[in-house]
């Protein structure tokens, strides 16, 4: 079983998420009723779209784009979410967002998301490489960003 490790390993990732102390970025999300599923919830997938938009806005708020952080264009290599409780219509996600694990072609975000109310409601990571969209091929992250979090 090549992962039977992998899912503690993810415990102890989620709960390093869960519990820091520091995230650079916070953005309410309003969660609509075409966000719900047939569970009468909202569905699995667009908590990945709610990512998506928290992280659109987060590298806005930088100057960035995903197209273009210092001349490098990004792509999620990797992502992993729990999901902690469900949530409603009418209610907003309240999503903050951290950068970790600097590395030298790809970097962490992590992603804490809760109701309104404060309820915990999505614990998740993306793992962001660097790349050159006309090649496809990795490069290395820009100094001017890695500094911005060293």
């Amino acid at each position: 079983m090549p992962f039977a490790g992998c899912s503690l390993l993810w415990v102890e990732m989620f709960k390093e998420i869960k519990n820091a102390g520091v995230f650079q970025f916070k953005t309410r999300i309003p969660i609509r009723i075409t966000d719900h599923n047939y569970g009468d919830h909202v569905a699995n997938n667009v908590f990945v779209e709610f990512l998506h938009e928290g992280r659109v806005r987060f590298l806005a708020s930088l100057g960035y784009a995903e197209k273009n952080l210092e001349g490098v264009a990004l792509t999620v290599s990797e992502l992993h979410v729990k999901y902690a409780r469900q949530a409603f219509y009418p209610d907003s996600l309240d999503l903050e967002i951290a950068v970790s694990n600097i590395r030298g072609t790809r970097f962490d975000l992590d992603y804490r998301g809760f109701s309104e109310s404060g309820e915990l409601l999505i614990i998740a990571k993306t793992e962001m490489a660097a790349v050159d969209y006309g090649t496809g091929k990795p490069v290395r992250l820009p100094e001017a960003f890695k500094s911005r979090f060293a």
